[in-house]
């Protein structure tokens, strides 16, 4: 890149800075080309890298690109929430209630409970196509515990393209995968982005009912998330095809050291919202 730009890390879904995904987020007055954009992802190395203009489009939204080290996705869960706190906590004068980000699965509103680190932040998922997905197909890929979960096993698309599945056993999650070749395999030659494991917490609190998960996806090769905004979303769709309405908890990333908490309300119809908190990590500029 030649021009001018600057880059703000936040982990995003996280309580305290230091746990949940981090997110860069690049800000420059002209964006960059698509070959660059893909460079500077994977230089930072992250799950996702946005890019974006230092100004709304004329209509109010922000237009932004999301990378990941190996590819742009047209839409993805914790970018646009960690995208639309830097906007409003970094880039507007007065921060604003809604924030609404332009990506490749057209426009995303983003509002906000509260201010700063301590704000609540809330996307509004894209509408997910979504079908019934046969087991055998992570047939030896993953654990037989999630063959005959409390959900039905699920493939949905929001933008990534997610197979869900779940298990009444939350000590399958200690060892899901168990062929992790076989599984990077089966994503390259489907074109799918990865795979969402998850199974409900023994106990919940306040906020709803827990559940944790763990999401694998391929980058290059296979590798683990701390928190994935669009699979919690499919995931939130889930639920609602099982008849499960009403506010849930997703922890995430507990066995990377990377604890993320995500939340989501899911209604009757209508869009799937996921939220959490977050944090500032460090800022900087190229010049």
């Amino acid at each position: 890149m030649t021009l001018p730009f600057s880059i703000h890390v936040v982990d995003v879904f996280a309580d305290r800075p230091w746990v949940g995904n981090p997110l860069a987020v690049v800000v420059a007055e002209r964006l960059p080309d698509p070959e660059v954009r893909q460079a500077i992802a994977r230089e930072t190395n992250l799950s996702e890298t946005t890019f974006l203009g230092p100004c709304a489009d004329p209509d109010g939204a922000w237009s932004v690109r999301i990378h990941t080290p190996s590819e742009e996705l047209p839409f993805a869960g914790h970018p646009v929430l960690g995208t639309a706190w830097v906007i409003r906590e970094r880039l507007c004068d007065e921060p604003p209630d809604e924030v609404l980000l332009r990506t490749g699965r057209g426009l995303v509103p983003v509002t906000f409970d509260g201010d700063g680190r301590d704000a609540m932040v809330w996307l509004d998922a894209p509408e997910a196509q979504l079908e019934s997905l046969d087991f055998r197909e992570l047939e030896g890929l993953v654990a037989d515990a999630f063959r005959c979960g409390p959900l039905p096993p699920l493939l949905g698309s929001n933008g990534p393209v997610v197979m869900v599945v779940s298990s009444d056993d939350p000590l399958a999650l200690t060892q899901p995968v168990t062929d992790a070749g076989g599984l990077a395999l089966m994503l390259a030659r489907s074109g799918r982005t990865g795979v969402l494991l998850a199974a409900p917490a023994a106990s919940s609190g306040d906020e709803g009912p827990l559940w944790q998960v763990r999401f694998f996806f391929l980058a290059d090769s296979l590798r683990e998330d701390p928190a994935t905004g669009s699979a919690a979303a499919l995931f939130g769709e889930a639920l609602r095809q099982a008849g499960h309405h009403g506010a849930f908890v997703l922890e995430q990333g507990v066995a990377m050291q990377r604890p993320s908490r995500l939340h989501l309300r899911v209604y009757p119809s209508g869009p799937v919202q996921v939220g959490g908190r977050v944090q500032p990590v460090w800022s900087g500029s190229s010049d």
